[in-house]
Protein backbone atom coordinates (compact mmCIF):
# COMPACT_ATOMS: atom_id res chain seq x y z
CA UNK A 1 0.00 0.00 0.00
CA UNK A 2 1.51 3.36 -1.02
CA UNK A 3 2.10 6.18 1.45
CA UNK A 4 -0.51 8.31 -0.35
CA UNK A 5 -3.19 5.70 0.33
CA UNK A 6 -2.09 5.41 3.95
CA UNK A 7 -2.17 9.19 4.43
CA UNK A 8 -5.68 9.33 2.97
CA UNK A 9 -6.67 6.63 5.42
CA UNK A 10 -5.15 8.61 8.30
CA UNK A 11 -6.91 11.74 7.10
CA UNK A 12 -10.24 9.93 6.92
CA UNK A 13 -9.80 8.78 10.52
CA UNK A 14 -8.84 12.28 11.71
CA UNK A 15 -11.50 14.12 9.73
CA UNK A 16 -14.30 13.35 12.18
CA UNK A 17 -12.20 14.91 14.94
CA UNK A 18 -11.95 18.16 12.98
CA UNK A 19 -15.71 18.58 12.65
CA UNK A 20 -18.68 16.80 11.16
CA UNK A 21 -19.11 19.16 8.20
CA UNK A 22 -15.51 19.80 7.17
CA UNK A 23 -14.49 18.95 3.61
CA UNK A 24 -11.43 16.92 2.60
CA UNK A 25 -9.33 19.89 1.46
CA UNK A 26 -9.88 21.83 4.70
CA UNK A 27 -9.22 18.71 6.76
CA UNK A 28 -5.95 18.19 4.86
CA UNK A 29 -4.85 21.74 5.72
CA UNK A 30 -5.42 21.12 9.43
CA UNK A 31 -3.76 17.70 9.23
CA UNK A 32 -0.66 19.15 7.57
CA UNK A 33 -0.43 22.09 9.99
CA UNK A 34 -0.76 19.78 13.01
CA UNK A 35 1.95 17.52 11.63
CA UNK A 36 4.38 20.33 10.85
CA UNK A 37 3.83 21.97 14.24
CA UNK A 38 4.11 18.86 16.42
CA UNK A 39 7.33 20.10 18.07
CA UNK A 40 5.44 23.14 19.41
CA UNK A 41 2.49 21.18 20.85
CA UNK A 42 -0.10 23.78 19.85
CA UNK A 43 -3.71 23.16 20.81
CA UNK A 44 -6.38 22.77 18.13
CA UNK A 45 -7.62 26.37 18.38
CA UNK A 46 -4.10 27.69 17.83
CA UNK A 47 -3.62 25.44 14.79
CA UNK A 48 -6.92 26.54 13.23
CA UNK A 49 -6.22 30.21 13.99
CA UNK A 50 -3.22 30.05 11.66
CA UNK A 51 -5.19 28.91 8.61
CA UNK A 52 -5.40 31.81 6.15
CA UNK A 53 -6.50 29.84 3.08
CA UNK A 54 -9.10 31.33 0.78
CA UNK A 55 -9.43 33.71 -2.10
CA UNK A 56 -6.34 35.91 -2.53
CA UNK A 57 -4.22 33.93 -0.05
CA UNK A 58 -1.02 34.33 -2.06
CA UNK A 59 -0.54 30.58 -2.11
CA UNK A 60 -0.37 30.48 1.70
CA UNK A 61 -2.72 28.04 3.41
CA UNK A 62 -1.50 28.50 6.98
CA UNK A 63 1.10 30.56 8.81
CA UNK A 64 2.50 30.66 12.35
CA UNK A 65 5.35 32.39 14.09
CA UNK A 66 7.12 31.88 17.37
CA UNK A 67 9.49 33.89 19.54
CA UNK A 68 11.75 31.69 21.66
CA UNK A 69 9.36 28.79 21.00
CA UNK A 70 6.35 30.80 22.21
CA UNK A 71 3.43 30.98 19.77
CA UNK A 72 2.64 34.60 18.95
CA UNK A 73 -1.02 35.53 18.61
CA UNK A 74 -2.59 38.79 17.54
CA UNK A 75 -2.36 40.32 21.02
CA UNK A 76 0.72 38.60 22.48
CA UNK A 77 2.83 40.93 24.62
CA UNK A 78 6.40 40.97 23.31
CA UNK A 79 7.92 43.06 26.10
CA UNK A 80 9.15 40.07 28.19
CA UNK A 81 11.44 38.86 25.41
CA UNK A 82 15.07 39.93 25.63
CA UNK A 83 18.34 38.79 24.06
CA UNK A 84 18.94 36.24 22.78
CA UNK A 85 15.73 36.28 20.71
CA UNK A 86 14.99 33.61 18.14
CA UNK A 87 12.09 34.15 15.75
CA UNK A 88 10.67 31.30 13.70
CA UNK A 89 8.13 31.74 10.91
CA UNK A 90 6.40 28.65 9.52
CA UNK A 91 4.46 29.04 6.25
CA UNK A 92 2.58 26.06 4.84
CA UNK A 93 1.08 25.40 1.44
CA UNK A 94 -0.85 22.14 1.59
CA UNK A 95 -2.70 20.81 -1.44
CA UNK A 96 -4.61 17.55 -1.76
CA UNK A 97 -2.90 16.92 -5.09
CA UNK A 98 -0.92 13.97 -6.44
CA UNK A 99 2.01 16.05 -7.67
CA UNK A 100 4.04 19.25 -7.21
CA UNK A 101 3.24 22.31 -9.31
CA UNK A 102 5.62 25.02 -10.50
CA UNK A 103 2.66 27.42 -10.43
CA UNK A 104 2.15 26.81 -6.71
CA UNK A 105 5.78 27.61 -5.87
CA UNK A 106 5.78 30.62 -8.21
CA UNK A 107 2.76 32.01 -6.40
CA UNK A 108 4.50 31.70 -3.04
CA UNK A 109 7.71 33.11 -4.45
CA UNK A 110 5.82 36.22 -5.51
CA UNK A 111 3.77 36.77 -2.35
CA UNK A 112 5.97 35.79 0.59
CA UNK A 113 8.97 38.10 0.06
CA UNK A 114 6.62 41.08 -0.34
CA UNK A 115 4.61 40.18 2.76
CA UNK A 116 7.85 39.95 4.75
CA UNK A 117 9.15 43.41 3.81
CA UNK A 118 9.38 45.63 6.91
CA UNK A 119 8.69 48.60 4.63
CA UNK A 120 5.75 46.84 3.01
CA UNK A 121 3.27 48.85 0.98
CA UNK A 122 0.28 48.03 3.19
CA UNK A 123 -2.44 49.58 0.98
CA UNK A 124 -1.10 47.58 -1.97
CA UNK A 125 -1.01 44.37 0.05
CA UNK A 126 -4.61 44.87 1.16
CA UNK A 127 -5.65 44.97 -2.48
CA UNK A 128 -3.70 41.81 -3.31
CA UNK A 129 -4.29 39.52 -0.32
CA UNK A 130 -7.14 38.53 1.95
CA UNK A 131 -7.64 39.89 5.45
CA UNK A 132 -6.36 36.83 7.29
CA UNK A 133 -3.10 36.94 5.36
CA UNK A 134 -2.70 40.68 5.88
CA UNK A 135 -3.52 40.54 9.58
CA UNK A 136 -1.02 37.75 10.22
CA UNK A 137 1.88 39.33 8.35
CA UNK A 138 1.17 42.78 9.73
CA UNK A 139 1.52 41.30 13.23
CA UNK A 140 4.71 39.52 12.13
CA UNK A 141 6.26 42.67 10.65
CA UNK A 142 5.33 44.81 13.65
CA UNK A 143 6.70 42.18 16.02
CA UNK A 144 10.04 42.16 14.21
CA UNK A 145 10.18 45.95 14.44
CA UNK A 146 9.42 45.79 18.18
CA UNK A 147 12.15 43.20 18.67
CA UNK A 148 14.78 44.97 16.56
CA UNK A 149 16.63 46.31 19.61
CA UNK A 150 17.08 42.70 20.76
CA UNK A 151 18.84 41.80 17.47
CA UNK A 152 16.70 38.74 16.77
CA UNK A 153 17.77 35.85 14.60
CA UNK A 154 15.06 34.92 12.11
CA UNK A 155 14.40 31.50 10.62
CA UNK A 156 11.74 31.14 7.92
CA UNK A 157 10.46 27.64 7.18
CA UNK A 158 8.35 27.12 4.07
CA UNK A 159 6.55 23.81 3.50
CA UNK A 160 4.96 22.71 0.25
CA UNK A 161 2.98 19.54 1.01
CA UNK A 162 1.03 17.29 -1.36
CA UNK A 163 0.33 13.58 -1.78
CA UNK A 164 2.94 13.31 -4.54
CA UNK A 165 4.88 10.08 -4.78
CA UNK A 166 7.59 11.51 -7.04
CA UNK A 167 9.38 14.87 -7.11
CA UNK A 168 9.39 17.63 -9.70
CA UNK A 169 12.81 18.78 -10.88
CA UNK A 170 11.40 22.08 -12.16
CA UNK A 171 10.06 22.87 -8.70
CA UNK A 172 13.43 21.95 -7.18
CA UNK A 173 15.22 24.33 -9.54
CA UNK A 174 13.06 27.24 -8.32
CA UNK A 175 13.89 26.87 -4.65
CA UNK A 176 17.29 28.59 -4.56
CA UNK A 177 15.98 31.92 -5.91
CA UNK A 178 12.95 31.67 -3.64
CA UNK A 179 15.18 31.08 -0.61
CA UNK A 180 17.45 34.02 -1.47
CA UNK A 181 14.48 36.37 -1.93
CA UNK A 182 13.19 35.51 1.57
CA UNK A 183 16.58 35.77 3.28
CA UNK A 184 17.09 39.29 1.91
CA UNK A 185 14.09 40.58 3.84
CA UNK A 186 15.74 40.69 7.28
CA UNK A 187 19.36 40.70 8.55
CA UNK A 188 20.61 37.44 10.05
CA UNK A 189 17.71 35.51 8.59
CA UNK A 190 17.81 32.06 7.05
CA UNK A 191 15.18 30.35 4.94
CA UNK A 192 14.57 26.64 4.59
CA UNK A 193 12.10 25.33 2.01
CA UNK A 194 10.86 21.80 2.47
CA UNK A 195 8.99 19.80 -0.16
CA UNK A 196 6.91 17.07 1.42
CA UNK A 197 5.33 14.31 -0.60
CA UNK A 198 3.19 11.50 0.73
CA UNK A 199 6.18 9.57 2.12
CA UNK A 200 7.53 12.50 4.17
CA UNK A 201 4.06 13.46 5.38
CA UNK A 202 3.42 9.91 6.51
CA UNK A 203 6.81 9.73 8.22
CA UNK A 204 6.12 12.90 10.21
CA UNK A 205 2.48 12.09 10.95
CA UNK A 206 3.21 8.68 12.42
CA UNK A 207 5.49 10.08 15.11
CA UNK A 208 3.83 9.40 18.41
CA UNK A 209 2.53 12.20 20.61
CA UNK A 210 3.18 10.04 23.65
CA UNK A 211 6.80 10.34 24.71
CA UNK A 212 8.71 7.71 26.66
CA UNK A 213 12.20 8.83 27.65
CA UNK A 214 15.01 7.56 29.83
CA UNK A 215 16.99 9.76 32.19
CA UNK A 216 20.24 8.27 33.57
CA UNK A 217 21.31 9.16 37.11
CA UNK A 218 24.28 8.55 39.39
CA UNK A 219 24.49 6.44 42.56
CA UNK A 220 21.05 5.52 43.92
CA UNK A 221 17.79 7.41 43.75
CA UNK A 222 15.65 8.22 46.78
CA UNK A 223 12.16 6.83 46.27
CA UNK A 224 9.01 7.07 48.34
CA UNK A 225 5.60 6.04 47.09
CA UNK A 226 5.43 7.11 43.46
CA UNK A 227 8.05 9.82 43.74
CA UNK A 228 11.79 9.83 43.08
CA UNK A 229 14.62 12.23 43.88
CA UNK A 230 17.83 11.71 41.93
CA UNK A 231 20.99 13.34 40.63
CA UNK A 232 21.41 13.28 36.86
CA UNK A 233 24.61 14.37 35.08
CA UNK A 234 23.96 17.69 33.36
CA UNK A 235 25.02 16.22 29.99
CA UNK A 236 22.52 13.37 30.40
CA UNK A 237 19.84 15.87 31.35
CA UNK A 238 20.64 17.88 28.22
CA UNK A 239 20.18 14.73 26.13
CA UNK A 240 16.89 14.06 27.91
CA UNK A 241 15.35 17.46 27.08
CA UNK A 242 16.50 17.61 23.45
CA UNK A 243 15.79 15.86 20.18
CA UNK A 244 17.76 16.59 17.02
CA UNK A 245 19.57 19.38 18.91
CA UNK A 246 16.28 21.13 19.71
CA UNK A 247 14.45 21.47 22.98
CA UNK A 248 11.40 19.19 23.27
CA UNK A 249 8.82 21.93 23.80
CA UNK A 250 6.08 19.60 24.99
CA UNK A 251 8.04 19.15 28.21
CA UNK A 252 7.56 22.82 29.09
CA UNK A 253 3.85 23.30 28.46
CA UNK A 254 3.21 25.48 31.52
CA UNK A 255 6.51 27.37 31.50
CA UNK A 256 7.57 28.37 27.99
CA UNK A 257 5.72 31.71 27.89
CA UNK A 258 7.61 33.11 30.84
CA UNK A 259 11.17 32.06 30.05
CA UNK A 260 12.39 35.59 29.28
CA UNK A 261 10.93 37.12 32.42
CA UNK A 262 13.86 36.17 34.69
CA UNK A 263 16.98 37.18 32.77
CA UNK A 264 19.03 37.75 35.95
CA UNK A 265 18.22 34.23 37.14
CA UNK A 266 19.20 32.83 33.75
CA UNK A 267 22.50 34.68 33.86
CA UNK A 268 23.31 33.34 37.32
CA UNK A 269 22.60 29.76 36.21
CA UNK A 270 24.75 30.25 33.11
CA UNK A 271 27.64 31.54 35.22
CA UNK A 272 27.34 28.52 37.51
CA UNK A 273 27.62 26.18 34.52
CA UNK A 274 30.71 28.00 33.26
CA UNK A 275 32.38 28.16 36.68
CA UNK A 276 35.56 26.21 37.37
CA UNK A 277 35.19 26.12 41.16
CA UNK A 278 34.91 22.88 43.10
CA UNK A 279 31.17 23.08 43.78
CA UNK A 280 28.80 20.73 41.99
CA UNK A 281 26.04 22.32 39.92
CA UNK A 282 23.25 20.85 42.04
CA UNK A 283 24.67 22.49 45.19
CA UNK A 284 23.88 25.91 43.75
CA UNK A 285 20.67 25.16 41.87
CA UNK A 286 17.16 24.26 43.04
CA UNK A 287 16.84 21.61 40.36
CA UNK A 288 13.93 20.35 38.31
CA UNK A 289 10.52 18.84 39.03
CA UNK A 290 8.99 16.47 36.48
CA UNK A 291 5.52 14.97 36.64
CA UNK A 292 4.76 11.89 34.56
CA UNK A 293 1.96 9.53 33.66
CA UNK A 294 4.29 6.69 34.61
CA UNK A 295 7.80 6.48 36.04
CA UNK A 296 9.96 3.45 36.77
CA UNK A 297 13.56 3.25 37.97
CA UNK A 298 15.99 0.45 37.11
CA UNK A 299 19.75 0.13 36.57
CA UNK A 300 20.49 3.81 37.23
CA UNK A 301 17.95 4.95 34.66
CA UNK A 302 14.45 6.24 35.21
CA UNK A 303 11.92 5.65 32.42
CA UNK A 304 9.34 8.43 32.19
CA UNK A 305 6.15 8.44 30.13
CA UNK A 306 4.95 11.86 28.93
CA UNK A 307 7.24 13.96 31.15
CA UNK A 308 6.11 17.48 31.98
CA UNK A 309 8.74 19.77 33.51
CA UNK A 310 6.73 21.96 35.87
CA UNK A 311 9.61 23.56 37.73
CA UNK A 312 13.10 24.21 36.41
CA UNK A 313 12.48 26.13 33.22
CA UNK A 314 15.47 28.45 33.62
CA UNK A 315 17.72 25.57 34.63
CA UNK A 316 16.66 23.51 31.60
CA UNK A 317 17.09 26.34 29.12
CA UNK A 318 20.49 27.34 30.44
CA UNK A 319 21.77 23.75 30.38
CA UNK A 320 20.50 23.58 26.78
CA UNK A 321 22.23 26.84 25.82
CA UNK A 322 25.44 25.83 27.57
CA UNK A 323 25.91 22.65 25.54
CA UNK A 324 24.55 24.22 22.34
CA UNK A 325 27.29 26.85 22.56
CA UNK A 326 30.01 24.19 22.83
CA UNK A 327 30.16 23.77 26.60
CA UNK A 328 31.66 20.61 28.09
CA UNK A 329 31.41 18.93 31.43
CA UNK A 330 34.46 16.85 32.22
CA UNK A 331 33.64 16.78 35.95
CA UNK A 332 30.29 15.03 35.46
CA UNK A 333 28.38 17.64 37.44
CA UNK A 334 24.76 16.87 38.26
CA UNK A 335 21.35 18.48 38.41
CA UNK A 336 18.84 17.45 41.05
CA UNK A 337 15.62 16.03 39.58
CA UNK A 338 12.35 15.12 41.25
CA UNK A 339 10.09 12.78 39.28
CA UNK A 340 6.50 12.35 40.44
CA UNK A 341 4.17 9.75 38.93
CA UNK A 342 0.74 11.35 39.00
CA UNK A 343 -2.41 9.81 37.50
CA UNK A 344 -5.01 11.88 39.34
CA UNK A 345 -5.57 14.97 37.20
CA UNK A 346 -6.64 17.21 40.05
CA UNK A 347 -3.50 16.34 42.00
CA UNK A 348 -1.45 16.92 38.87
CA UNK A 349 -2.91 20.40 38.40
CA UNK A 350 -2.36 21.14 42.10
CA UNK A 351 1.33 20.19 41.79
CA UNK A 352 1.73 22.26 38.64
CA UNK A 353 0.29 25.33 40.29
CA UNK A 354 2.28 24.87 43.52
CA UNK A 355 5.62 24.32 41.80
CA UNK A 356 5.17 27.14 39.30
CA UNK A 357 4.05 29.55 42.01
CA UNK A 358 7.56 29.28 43.40
CA UNK A 359 9.15 30.51 40.17
CA UNK A 360 7.48 33.79 39.31
CA UNK A 361 5.08 32.37 36.71
CA UNK A 362 2.18 34.77 36.36
CA UNK A 363 -1.01 33.41 37.99
CA UNK A 364 -2.93 34.06 34.77
CA UNK A 365 -0.87 31.38 33.02
CA UNK A 366 -2.28 28.81 35.41
CA UNK A 367 -5.99 29.56 35.18
CA UNK A 368 -6.64 26.06 33.88
CA UNK A 369 -5.67 24.55 37.23
CA UNK A 370 -8.21 26.47 39.30
CA UNK A 371 -11.04 24.50 40.96
CA UNK A 372 -13.67 26.52 39.07
CA UNK A 373 -12.16 25.52 35.74
CA UNK A 374 -12.26 21.88 36.77
CA UNK A 375 -15.91 22.30 37.77
CA UNK A 376 -16.77 23.93 34.42
CA UNK A 377 -15.03 21.13 32.53
CA UNK A 378 -16.94 18.43 34.40
CA UNK A 379 -20.31 20.15 34.00
CA UNK A 380 -19.87 20.87 30.29
CA UNK A 381 -18.72 17.33 29.48
CA UNK A 382 -21.88 15.98 31.10
CA UNK A 383 -23.83 18.12 28.62
CA UNK A 384 -22.00 17.19 25.42
CA UNK A 385 -19.59 20.14 25.45
CA UNK A 386 -15.91 19.29 25.82
CA UNK A 387 -13.98 22.05 27.52
CA UNK A 388 -10.29 21.89 26.63
CA UNK A 389 -8.89 23.69 29.65
CA UNK A 390 -5.81 21.49 29.15
CA UNK A 391 -4.27 21.43 25.71
CA UNK A 392 -5.94 18.90 23.38
CA UNK A 393 -7.18 16.78 26.32
CA UNK A 394 -10.51 15.91 24.68
CA UNK A 395 -9.22 15.61 21.12
CA UNK A 396 -6.73 13.03 22.30
CA UNK A 397 -9.71 11.10 23.63
CA UNK A 398 -11.46 11.05 20.27
CA UNK A 399 -14.02 13.82 20.76
CA UNK A 400 -15.01 15.77 17.59
CA UNK A 401 -13.44 19.20 17.28
CA UNK A 402 -16.75 20.87 16.55
CA UNK A 403 -17.85 20.02 20.11
CA UNK A 404 -14.60 21.11 21.77
CA UNK A 405 -13.99 24.64 23.02
CA UNK A 406 -10.82 25.96 24.63
CA UNK A 407 -10.53 28.34 27.55
CA UNK A 408 -9.78 31.36 25.36
CA UNK A 409 -12.69 30.75 22.96
CA UNK A 410 -15.10 30.24 25.85
CA UNK A 411 -13.81 33.43 27.46
CA UNK A 412 -14.37 35.36 24.21
CA UNK A 413 -17.88 33.95 23.90
CA UNK A 414 -18.78 34.93 27.45
CA UNK A 415 -17.38 38.42 26.95
CA UNK A 416 -19.45 38.86 23.78
CA UNK A 417 -22.72 37.37 25.01
CA UNK A 418 -22.80 37.84 28.77
CA UNK A 419 -21.03 41.20 28.88
CA UNK A 420 -22.02 42.54 25.43
CA UNK A 421 -18.42 43.39 24.52
CA UNK A 422 -17.76 41.53 21.25
CA UNK A 423 -15.19 44.15 20.22
CA UNK A 424 -12.98 43.15 23.15
CA UNK A 425 -13.53 39.49 22.34
CA UNK A 426 -12.31 40.16 18.80
CA UNK A 427 -9.35 42.33 19.78
CA UNK A 428 -8.02 40.42 22.80
CA UNK A 429 -8.27 36.66 22.23
CA UNK A 430 -5.32 35.67 24.43
CA UNK A 431 -4.89 38.47 26.95
CA UNK A 432 -8.39 38.88 28.33
CA UNK A 433 -8.03 35.95 30.74
CA UNK A 434 -4.72 37.35 32.02
CA UNK A 435 -6.39 40.45 33.42
CA UNK A 436 -7.78 39.59 36.87
CA UNK A 437 -10.72 41.99 36.65
CA UNK A 438 -11.65 40.78 33.17
CA UNK A 439 -11.22 37.15 34.16
CA UNK A 440 -13.45 37.41 37.24
CA UNK A 441 -16.18 39.05 35.17
CA UNK A 442 -16.51 35.92 33.02
CA UNK A 443 -15.26 33.10 35.24
CA UNK A 444 -16.89 33.23 38.64
CA UNK A 445 -18.80 30.95 40.99
CA UNK A 446 -21.57 33.56 40.79
CA UNK A 447 -22.18 32.72 37.11
CA UNK A 448 -24.63 29.89 36.51
CA UNK A 449 -22.84 26.96 34.85
CA UNK A 450 -25.65 26.68 32.31
CA UNK A 451 -24.52 30.02 30.86
CA UNK A 452 -21.23 28.41 29.86
CA UNK A 453 -23.17 25.75 27.94
CA UNK A 454 -25.24 28.36 26.10
CA UNK A 455 -22.17 30.41 25.17
CA UNK A 456 -20.29 27.33 23.98
CA UNK A 457 -23.24 26.17 21.89
CA UNK A 458 -23.57 29.63 20.35
CA UNK A 459 -19.89 29.46 19.41
CA UNK A 460 -20.36 26.04 17.80
CA UNK A 461 -23.48 27.20 15.96
CA UNK A 462 -21.86 30.33 14.49
CA UNK A 463 -18.75 28.36 13.57
CA UNK A 464 -20.81 25.79 11.68
CA UNK A 465 -22.90 28.53 10.03
CA UNK A 466 -19.77 30.21 8.70
CA UNK A 467 -18.31 26.93 7.42
CA UNK A 468 -21.47 25.63 5.77
CA UNK A 469 -23.52 28.66 4.74
CA UNK A 470 -20.97 31.42 4.22
CA UNK A 471 -18.49 29.99 1.72
CA UNK A 472 -18.94 32.99 -0.58
CA UNK A 473 -18.92 35.60 2.19
CA UNK A 474 -15.78 37.77 2.18
CA UNK A 475 -13.10 36.73 4.66
CA UNK A 476 -13.05 40.15 6.34
CA UNK A 477 -16.58 39.53 7.59
CA UNK A 478 -15.95 35.98 8.77
CA UNK A 479 -12.73 37.05 10.49
CA UNK A 480 -14.21 40.03 12.31
CA UNK A 481 -17.91 39.55 12.99
CA UNK A 482 -18.18 36.15 14.72
CA UNK A 483 -18.62 37.50 18.24
CA UNK A 484 -20.82 40.41 17.19
CA UNK A 485 -23.16 37.93 15.51
CA UNK A 486 -23.05 35.67 18.55
CA UNK A 487 -24.19 38.55 20.77
CA UNK A 488 -27.09 39.39 18.46
CA UNK A 489 -28.08 35.73 18.11
CA UNK A 490 -28.56 35.65 21.87
CA UNK A 491 -30.74 38.76 21.61
CA UNK A 492 -32.78 37.05 18.89
CA UNK A 493 -33.42 34.03 21.08
CA UNK A 494 -34.32 36.26 24.02
CA UNK A 495 -36.54 38.44 21.81
CA UNK A 496 -35.09 41.49 23.56
CA UNK A 497 -31.85 43.04 24.70
CA UNK A 498 -30.02 43.22 27.04
CA UNK A 499 -30.31 39.69 28.43
CA UNK A 500 -30.64 39.09 32.13
CA UNK A 501 -28.34 36.29 33.28
CA UNK A 502 -31.34 34.27 34.44
CA UNK A 503 -32.78 34.41 30.93
CA UNK A 504 -29.46 33.67 29.25
CA UNK A 505 -29.04 30.39 31.13
CA UNK A 506 -32.28 29.04 29.66
CA UNK A 507 -31.81 29.99 26.00
CA UNK A 508 -32.27 27.11 23.54
CA UNK A 509 -29.62 27.64 20.88
CA UNK A 510 -31.23 24.93 18.74
CA UNK A 511 -34.14 27.25 17.99
CA UNK A 512 -31.95 29.52 15.85
CA UNK A 513 -32.39 28.81 12.15
CA UNK A 514 -30.00 29.48 9.29
CA UNK A 515 -32.35 32.20 8.08
CA UNK A 516 -32.17 33.87 11.51
CA UNK A 517 -28.39 33.87 11.37
CA UNK A 518 -28.32 35.07 7.77
CA UNK A 519 -30.55 38.01 8.71
CA UNK A 520 -28.22 38.88 11.58
CA UNK A 521 -25.15 38.50 9.36
CA UNK A 522 -26.50 40.78 6.63
CA UNK A 523 -27.54 43.38 9.20
CA UNK A 524 -24.11 43.26 10.86
CA UNK A 525 -22.29 43.51 7.53
CA UNK A 526 -24.36 46.54 6.57
CA UNK A 527 -23.47 48.42 9.78
CA UNK A 528 -19.85 47.28 9.56
CA UNK A 529 -19.60 48.64 6.02
CA UNK A 530 -21.10 51.97 7.13
CA UNK A 531 -18.27 52.45 9.62
CA UNK A 532 -15.50 51.63 7.15
CA UNK A 533 -15.18 47.82 6.82
CA UNK A 534 -11.78 47.48 8.55
CA UNK A 535 -10.36 45.19 11.20
CA UNK A 536 -9.97 48.07 13.63
CA UNK A 537 -13.71 48.81 13.37
CA UNK A 538 -14.58 45.33 14.68
CA UNK A 539 -12.16 45.86 17.57
CA UNK A 540 -13.69 49.20 18.55
CA UNK A 541 -16.50 50.02 20.97
CA UNK A 542 -18.20 52.31 18.46
CA UNK A 543 -19.27 49.35 16.33
CA UNK A 544 -20.78 47.53 19.31
CA UNK A 545 -22.67 50.69 20.30
CA UNK A 546 -24.00 50.97 16.75
CA UNK A 547 -25.24 47.36 16.89
CA UNK A 548 -26.94 48.08 20.19
CA UNK A 549 -28.62 51.27 18.96
CA UNK A 550 -29.73 49.52 15.74
CA UNK A 551 -30.72 46.21 17.30
CA UNK A 552 -33.04 43.93 15.32
CA UNK A 553 -34.92 43.20 18.55
CA UNK A 554 -36.61 45.55 20.96
CA UNK A 555 -34.87 46.91 24.03
CA UNK A 556 -35.97 45.99 27.52
CA UNK A 557 -35.21 47.27 30.97
CA UNK A 558 -33.36 44.11 31.94
CA UNK A 559 -29.86 44.63 33.24
CA UNK A 560 -27.01 42.18 32.82
CA UNK A 561 -26.02 40.64 36.13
Amino acid sequence: MSEAVIVKSLLSARKSHYGTTINDADAFEIFCAETVLKPFSLNFDAVVSGIVDGKDDGGIDSAYFFVNKTHIDIDTDLSPFSRPVEVELHVIQSKLDNGFSETAIAKLQTSLPELLRLDADVPKLKKLYNDKVNEFFEKYRESLKDLTTQFPSVSVFVYYITLATVGNSKVDSMLSNFQNAVEQRFPSSVCQIQIWGAARLYEEAQKQNAIVSELPFVKSEISHGKGYVLLSPVREYYNFITQDSRLIDTYFEFNVRDYQSSASVNQAIAETLKSDDDSDFWWLNNGVTIIAEKAQSQDNKITIKNPLIVNGLQTSHEIFRYFQSGGTDSRNRCVQVRVLEVTDERLRDKIIKATNSQTGIKPASLRATEPLQFKIEQFLSQNGVFYDRRKDYWRNRGKPSDRIIGIERLAQSLLAVLRERPHHARARPTTLIKDDKEYISIFSDKIDLKIYIVCANLYFLIDKFFRVNCKTVEAIYKNNLRYHIMMQAAWKLNKARPIHAKALRDLDVGKLSDSDLMEILNHTIDLFNQLGKEDKIAKGEEFTEKLISNSLVKSSKNVLK
